[in-house]
């Protein structure tokens, strides 16, 4: 009961802060026919769904302050490359969160710590000059500790680990807007296919405005919805999550 306490409300928020963070920017092609893109991001997600440990299921709603609140450390990052034909996206996200949990219909509260790493790793294969298709995988980790109280006051401590793999497909359109430093970028990915999760569908939508051959700003918006579902019984481990809301972010192109 307690180690699926920690997972619902870990994977609740790390998870769900992290997966949404698939946004790729407009790709300039370099002379040497294989191009580099750097990108550090800053998201502002909103929470909603249900997830359950055992025969109990809770719901969950956390604005974007709330997640802010919960945050000790972070580190988001994006490499992307592409050739002629061929590229790769890698997007890495590392977490460090506090947050405050109930279950139980509130008969338990707790704290939780935990420490997240994510990887979204996909290859993609351009079809025209604006449309590509994408292929990857998705890897999460979540490793913490909780601190339990129940219905007796008797605070009960536990450490927690949880990680799976799910593959994602999807396409990307890209496109310069008009003939100055505006462009778009759109993208719709599945995954999961009872691989890890039941489904993940991503849908993304950005706008660059680049200032200088080098750099750019990307401002966009995304959406996430994951349905994940582990284990019989007391071992069951439940995440049927969406998040939503705004993100941007600083590109440099070597």
């Amino acid at each position: 009961m307690v180690t699926g306490f920690a997972r619902r409300a870990g994977a609740s928020l790390g998870l769900a802060v992290t997966l949404c963070v698939i946004a790729p920017p407009v790709l300039a092609q370099g002379d040497s026919g294989w191009s580099n893109q750097g990108l550090i991001y800053l998201l502002v997600p909103t929470l909603d769904g249900t997830s359950g440990v055992g025969p109990f299921d809770t719901d969950v709603d956390l604005s974007a302050g709330d997640v802010f609140d919960n945050l000790d450390s972070a580190f988001l990052g994006m490499y992307r490359g592409e050739g002629e034909r061929w590229g790769v996206l890698i997007d890495v996200v590392y977490m460090d969160l506090k947050a405050d949990g109930s279950g139980d219909g509130g008969r338990f509260s707790g704290e939780v710590e935990l420490e997240q790493k994510t990887a979204i790793v996909s290859a993609t294969y351009r079809l025209s000059p604006t449309t590509q298709l994408m292929a990857g995988a998705l890897f999460n980790e979540i490793l913490g500790g909780i601190s339990i109280t129940g219905p007796r006051d008797e605070p009960r401590g536990q450490t927690m680990g949880e990680d799976w793999v799910d593959p994602i497909v999807g396409v990307m359109f890209e496109t310069p807007i008009g003939a100055g430093n505006w462009s778009f970028t759109g993208s719709a990915q599945l995954g999961g296919f009872g691989v890890g999760s039941d489904l993940v569908t991503i849908l993304t939508g950005s706008f660059s405005y680049r200032f200088n051959n080098w750099s750019s700003i990307d401002i966009g918006y995304r959406y996430l919805d994951f349905d994940y579902e582990d284990g019989d019984g007391a071992d069951r481990f439940k995440f049927n999550m969406s998040e939503h809301g705004p993100a941007v972010g600083w590109r440099i192109d070597f």
